[in-house]
C-alpha cells in the first residue's frame, strides 16, 4: 500500500450507477424526494404558458415564483427530477420531468421565437437588452429581477434532463435546449463586447456553465464561444493574477460564475477561486458567506443572523466536482466532505423542508421551508443537491477503481463487469468507523482499488482482503491501494479512526469550533421564540427573526487547540464531552441531527483564565450595542444587498451600488430611490439612516411626507447616522398595507450620499 503523491484526471460515474443503501445520505434522498414529488408541474409551469400566451391551467406558486423569479423553480424542479429519477430509478421523477418538458416545449412553439421562460414580460424585455437599452443595476436588468439567473434554471433543466432523464425525454428535452440556446445566440450577437459587457453588471447565474454544457453535448462551437463572453474577466482577472478581491461581493453571484470555467480553459481560475473560498472564507460545517456577501469583517459570522447561504455550498461543490474530474485531487474531496456531511445534511429537516440560511451567531436557530409556500432559490438548489449525494463516492481513472467516500451504497460498473457493495455507518460519528466492500465480477478481472485516506484520519488507513492484510500494491495521492485479479465475491475492509479536533474562525482567532473526525459539533440551545421556524410565503420568510441571544450567554472556553481537542470524548448516547474541569462538562453533538432548536457552533475562547474577565466584559459590551438596537427594530434593510432590498420593494432611477472596504454595501442615486418597511403593527416611530459622511444632499420621504435631509459637505472616514421623528401612521396604502415607503430624492445638484441602512424603530430608547 502507498499515499505517494500523484495526480490525474478521473472520471465520476453516471448517476444511476450509484444506489445509496440506508444510512442518513439515503434518508436525506427519500427526504428530498417526497418533497420534489409533491410538486405540481401545471403550477410550475403556469409562468411559462402566461409567457407565451397560452390559457392558464393552474394557479402560479406564490413567494419568489409570483415576485419577480418567475420560472426558476420550475427549472430547478426538472433538474431534481431528472437528476433523482437517475438516483433512485422512482418513475414518478421520470413522469415529472416528461411533464415538465413537455409543458417547456408547448410554451415555446408557441411563441415560435426558440425563446421558453417565466420572466414576467419576457418578450419585450430580452428586446430591450439585445437593443442595448436595458439598464444594468446588480440585481435588476431593465427593470427586471436578475432575469439571465432565471432563465438559466430553464437552460439548467434542460441540460439536466438531456443528461439524466430517461431516453424519451432526453432526446425532447435536448431539443427545446437546443432551440433556447439559439435563441440565446441571436440575442447575444447583436450586442457588442461592451454592451454584453455592461449587461454582465447584473447577476447572470450559471450562464457560463448552460452554454458550455451544451456545446459539450452538441458540438456546436457557437454555444462554446457564447460561454467564453459569459466568462467576467472583472471576476477572472484578479483570480489569474492570484488576487483575493472577493470582500463585499454578493457570494453566490461570484460562485454560480466560475462553475463553467474549467470547460472554457480557465480551470487554474477556478482552482484559485475555490482555494480562496475555502481557505479564508469557509466555516467549520463547510459554508461561507454573511447575509449573501463576502465580508472582511471576521466577526460578523457570529454577529450577524444571517450566516452561510445554502445554495453557495450547492454551486461551490459543483466546481469542486468539475475540479475534482479535472486533476483527481483528493484535497477537494475533502473540502465535499465536509460540505456534504455537515452543510448538505443539517439543511435539510428530517421531516422536509430546506434552509437558507445557516446562521453561526451563537444561540440563534434555522428555519426550514414549506413546500407549497416558499419558493426562495435555496429551495431550487437543494432539491438538486440531494438527488446527487452518492455523485461523489466513487469514481475511475482508466480502468483504476477509487473508493472517495465512504457511503453505504451499491456501485454497478457495467463497462467493466464490476459490481461492489459499500456496508458501513458513515457518517454516523464513532471513534472507529468500520466499512466493508464487497466485490462482484462477471468474470475474472484485474482491477486496482484505491481506498481514499481522508484529512480528519488519525490513523494510517490498513487494507484487509477476506480479514488477511494487504501488503504494498501501488500508489495514488490521498488513497491506499490494492491491485489483483478479483474472482467475485471478494471483501476489501479498512478502519477509519476519528478524533477530536479545534478549529478557529477564519480570521478571528478569538472564537472556536470544534469537530470529531467529518463532523462538526453544536452545543444544543433551548427552543424558545423560534419565530418562522416552518415558514410561510411572507417576505423575508427565510430569515431567522426571533430575538438574538446574548453572545456573553455563550459557554466560554480557556486553552490551545490542543488543550480543546484533548479534553474532548464521545459518550455513549452519540453526544460528545468536553472536559472543562470543576464538574462542569459541556454537551456537544453532531450539527447534522440538530433541529428544532438553537445552536451555538462557535465558541468565545481565551488562552489562560485570567483572560476570562475581560472577554466577559468584552461580549458584554457588544451585546449591548446590538440587542439594544433589534429589541427597536420594526424592520429593517441593507442597502445595496439583493435580497433585502428585492424582499423591500426595491425601485429606483439614476441608482448605483457599491462597498466599503470593510464591506458595508450601500447605494445612492442622482435621482431616487425607494423600499417598503413592514410595519403591521403601526409600532414604527423614527427611522434611523445610516451613510457614508461622502458630499451629497437627499430629501427623506416617508409615505410620501419629507421627514428630514442627509447634508454631507466635505468626504470624511466611517458613517453618520440620524434619527427621524415620523408622525401618525395611517395604515399603508392599497399597494403595501401594513406597510411604510420610504424614498430617498436627490436635488438637482447634487446626488445622495451612499446610504448603508435603513432601520424602522420603535419610539422606546
Amino acid at each position: 500500500m502507498s499515499t505517494a503523491a500523484t495526480t490525474a484526471p478521473v472520471t465520476l460515474f453516471p448517476l444511476h450507477a450509484v444506489r445509496l443503501a440506508d444510512g442518513p445520505f439515503a434518508a436525506a434522498q427519500r427526504t428530498d424526494l417526497a418533497y420534489v414529488l409533491g410538486l405540481d408541474p401545471d403550477r410550475l409551469l403556469a409562468p411559462f404558458r402566461r409567457e407565451a400566451g397560452l390559457p392558464p391551467v393552474a394557479e402560479p406558486y406564490g413567494s419568489w415564483e409570483s415576485i419577480g423569479l418567475d420560472g426558476h423553480i420550475g427549472g430547478h424542479a426538472l433538474s431534481a427530477a431528472s437528476l433523482l429519477w437517475a438516483a433512485t430509478g422512482d418513475d414518478r421523477a421520470a413522469d415529472l420531468a416528461r411533464a415538465l418538458v413537455d409543458g417547456l416545449a408547448a410554451c415555446q412553439d408557441a411563441l415560435g421565437t426558440g425563446y421558453v421562460g417565466g420572466v414576467p414580460g419576457g418578450v419585450a424585455l430580452w428586446e430591450s437588452v439585445a437593443s442595448g437599452g436595458a439598464e444594468a443595476g446588480t440585481f435588476d436588468l431593465g427593470g427586471a429581477w436578475v432575469p439571465w439567473y432565471n432563465v438559466h434554471k430553464t437552460y439548467a433543466g434542460l441540460v439536466d434532463a438531456a443528461r439524466h432523464a430517461p431516453a424519451d425525454v432526453t432526446v425532447r428535452a435536448l431539443a427545446v435546449a437546443v432551440r433556447l440556446a439559439d435563441w440565446g445566440v441571436a440575442l447575444s450577437e447583436r450586442l457588442d463586447d461592451a454592451a454584453f459587457a455592461r449587461m454582465l453588471r447584473t447577476e447572470f447565474g450559471g450562464m457560463c456553465e448552460a452554454y458550455a454544457d451544451l456545446a459539450e453535448l452538441t458540438g456546436d462551437a457557437r454555444y462554446a464561444a457564447l460561454a467564453r463572453r459569459f466568462a467576467d474577466e472583472e471576476l477572472l482577472a484578479p483570480l489569474r493574477a492570484g488576487r483575493d478581491a472577493l470582500d463585499g461581493l454578493h457570494a453566490n453571484t461570484q460562485i454560480a460564475k466560475v462553475v463553467g470555467w474549467p470547460a472554457i480553459g480557465e480551470a487554474d481560475a477556478a482552482a484559485a477561486f475555490v482555494r480562496t473560498v475555502l481557505d479564508r472564507r469557509t466555516l467549520v460545517f463547510g459554508g461561507n458567506s454573511v447575509s449573501e456577501h463576502f465580508t472582511p469583517d471576521a466577526a460578523a459570522h457570529v454577529t450577524h443572523r444571517e450566516g452561510p447561504e445554502s445554495c453557495n455550498t450547492a454551486n461551490l461543490l459543483e466546481v469542486v466536482r468539475r475540479l475534482y474530474a479535472l486533476t483527481g485531487d483528493t484535497t477537494l474531496l475533502d473540502a465535499a466532505e465536509r460540505q456534504l456531511v455537515n452543510h448538505v445534511l443539517s439543511a435539510q429537516h428530517p421531516d422536509g423542508g430546506f434552509v437558507y440560511f445557516t446562521s453561526a451567531r451563537p444561540g440563534h436557530y434555522r428555519v426550514y421551508s414549506t413546500r407549497d409556500e416558499c419558493m426562495w432559490c435555496c429551495v431550487g438548489t437543494s432539491m438538486e443537491t440531494y438527488a446527487r449525494l452518492g455523485e461523489l463516492a466513487y469514481a475511475h481513472a482508466g480502468d483504476d477503481l477509487l473508493v472517495n467516500l465512504p457511503v453505504p451504497s451499491t456501485l454497478d460498473w457495467a463497462e467493466r463487469g464490476v459490481r461492489v457493495r459499500l456496508a458501513s455507518t458513515y457518517p454516523t460519528p464513532a471513534r472507529v468507523t468500520d466499512v466493508a466492500l464487497t466485490v462482484d465480477v462477471d468474470a475474472p478481472t484485474d482491477l486496482a482499488v484505491h481506498v481514499r485516506r481522508p484529512a480528519w484520519a488519525l490513523d494510517a488507513v490498513e487494507l484487509t482482503l477476506d480479514g488477511e492484510p494487504v501488503g504494498d500494491a501501488g500508489e495514488r495521492a490521498g488513497h491506499v491501494t490494492v491491485r489483483r485479479t478479483w474472482r467475485g465475491g471478494e471483501t476489501l475492509a479498512w478502519r477509519l479512526v476519528a478524533g477530536g479536533a479545534a478549529e478557529r474562525l477564519p480570521g478571528d482567532d478569538a472564537w472556536v469550533a470544534l469537530r470529531w473526525g467529518p463532523h462538526a459539533l453544536a452545543v444544543r440551545g433551548d427552543a424558545d421564540d423560534l419565530v418562522g421556524l416552518r415558514a410561510d410565503d411572507a417576505r423575508m420568510g427565510h430569515v431567522a427573526h426571533g430575538p438574538l441571544r446574548p453572545l456573553s450567554a455563550a459557554p466560554l472556553l480557556v486553552g490551545s487547540d490542543a488543550d480543546l481537542a484533548a479534553a474532548l470524548r464521545p459518550a455513549d448516547d452519540g453526544t460528545f464531552v468536553l472536559d472543562r474541569g470543576a464538574d462542569d462538562p459541556l454537551v456537544l453533538e453532531p450539527f447534522a441531527t440538530l433541529h428544532d432548536a438553537r445552536y451555538t457552533l462557535y465558541l468565545p475562547v481565551v488562552p489562560t483564565a485570567a483572560d476570562v474577565p475581560a472577554r466577559r466584559a468584552a461580549l458584554a459590551a457588544a451585546d449591548d450595542a446590538q440587542l439594544g438596537l433589534a429589541a427597536r427594530t420594526v424592520d429593517a434593510v441593507a442597502c445595496g444587498e439583493q435580497q433585502p432590498e428585492t424582499d423591500h420593494r426595491y425601485a429606483g432611477t439614476g441608482t448605483w451600488t457599491g462597498a466599503t472596504d470593510d464591506g458595508r454595501h450601500w447605494r445612492a442615486t442622482r435621482e431616487r430611490f425607494s423600499y417598503r418597511l413592514a410595519d403591521p403593527e403601526g409600532r414604527g416611530a423614527v427611522l434611523r439612516v445610516t451613510y457614508l459622511a461622502q458630499p451629497g444632499v437627499a430629501r427623506v420621504l416617508v409615505d410620501g411626507a419629507e421627514v428630514g435631509t442627509l447634508e454631507v459637505a466635505d468626504s470624511a472616514a466611517g458613517t453618520r447616522t440620524v434619527d427621524l421623528v415620523l408622525g401618525p401612521f395611517a395604515g399603508g396604502d392599497a399597494d403595501a398595507p401594513g406597510g411604510r415607503a420610504v424614498a430617498f430624492e436627490a436635488d438637482a445638484s447634487n446626488s445622495t450620499p451612499p446610504v448603508v441602512a435603513v432601520h424602522l424603530l420603535t419610539g422606546a430608547t
